[in-house]
């Protein structure tokens, strides 16, 4: 189930990290998934959005306009997403979701 549309509008990503780069790049976290304790599943709505940075090689970084969060989800994986300086802050904040669910 982990990195699959639930249902309709709906992205499950069972990456924490990858949770808070979608938090950081503004994506709306629905719902925390904590029916196995082991794997919270983080449940995103799945919208359009403005931009995201990416990088084409080690050198070259341009936006992404009009993003999807599947774009978001595979220039994350690919290791070309450039995260926001508020990613650090979503990390923390995605553990703190983390433990008051827990």
């Amino acid at each position: 189930m982990d990195n699959n549309v639930k249902q309709s509008g709906e992205k499950i990503i069972g990456d924490m990290y990858l949770a808070a780069a979608m938090i950081a790049y503004g994506v709306p976290l629905l719902r925390v998934d904590s029916t196995n304790p082991k794997r919270q599943l983080f449940i995103f709505r799945n919208v359009q959005l403005p931009s995201i940075i990416i990088s084409s090689d080690d050198v070259v970084v341009m936006p992404l306009h009009n993003a999807t969060v599947e774009d978001l989800d595979t220039y994350y994986i690919s290791g070309r997403l450039w995260l926001p300086p508020s990613y650090s802050n979503s990390i923390k904040n995605t553990k703190s979701i983390l433990h008051r669910e827990s």
